[in-house]
């Protein structure tokens, strides 16, 4: 499998556990949006989440995802989406922090009639705990021959103790994978009910218009575009 040098290294961690901060998580979503579109087909998933991070600044970590793309008629067709990603964290004041990090996206299938494995670069900064800026590259997105460049702007705001409202908006230039670049954008409040659980709901649309089924053959990538759209999850962390 591809990538499986990439996700031994992730998975290494230094010797010196003793400075390690370790979270987990397993969260249930009424839909797997990414970027303006499902990676479900519209339906819930369960999702898994191991994290690292080094006093440092390293940290490393790995998701696991349900995905079902709608290529239903390939038997062939991925099921499981693997996620290992390492990166470094540096202050650089006392308000300011960048991230360099690189993730992998790995099937156990194909997506589409197509080998999908592939790789993201992501470089962010971070304005104390409210604003954060990031910009990403994806040569060879999906192996589909194209490279893919992503921005998002997020905001935080604190409304209680235990009640937060997140934004986000986001500009993906995937015209050569999708056909088109567009905007996408998510509006929502956290609820952290205990220091283990919190719930979301969260409203989420994409400026992208439909392409005609007409138009698609077998092999093309073609996921849901999911518009004006609520989603609620569930998230359990250990």
């Amino acid at each position: 499998m591809r990538f499986t040098g990439l996700l031994f290294f992730v998975l290494w961690l230094p010797s010196a556990q003793a400075q390690a901060d370790w979270h987990g998580d397993i969260k249930f979503l009424t839909d797997y949006v990414y970027r303006g579109y499902s990676k479900s087909r519209g339906h819930p998933v369960v999702q898994g989440h191991l994290d690292y991070q080094d006093n440092s600044g390293w940290f490393a970590g790995l998701s696991l995802s349900q995905v079902r793309f709608d290529d239903q008629l390939n038997m062939d067709r991925a099921e499981i989406e693997i996620k290992p990603y390492l990166g470094w964290s540096l202050p650089l004041s006392s308000d300011w922090r960048t991230e360099l990090s690189v993730s992998g996206y790995i099937y156990d299938n194909k997506i589409f009639n197509h080998e999908a494995n592939y790789a993201e670069f992501y470089a962010s900064l971070h304005y104390q705990n409210w604003l954060s800026v990031r910009a990403s590259i994806a040569p060879n997105a999906y192996q589909r021959q194209v490279d893919v460049a992503n921005y998002e702007l997020n905001v935080r705001h604190d409304l209680l103790d235990n009640v937060q409202f997140s934004a986000g908006l986001g500009y993906n230039q995937a015209g050569a994978l999708l056909g088109q670049d567009y905007f996408y954008w998510n509006a929502g409040a956290s609820w952290f009910m205990t220091s283990y659980l919190a719930i979301d709901l969260r409203y989420v649309d994409v400026a992208l218009s439909s392409r005609q089924e007409t138009e698609l053959h077998h092999d093309e990538f073609y996921p849901r575009q999911q518009n004006n759209k609520y989603l609620f999850s569930v998230t359990l962390g250990f």
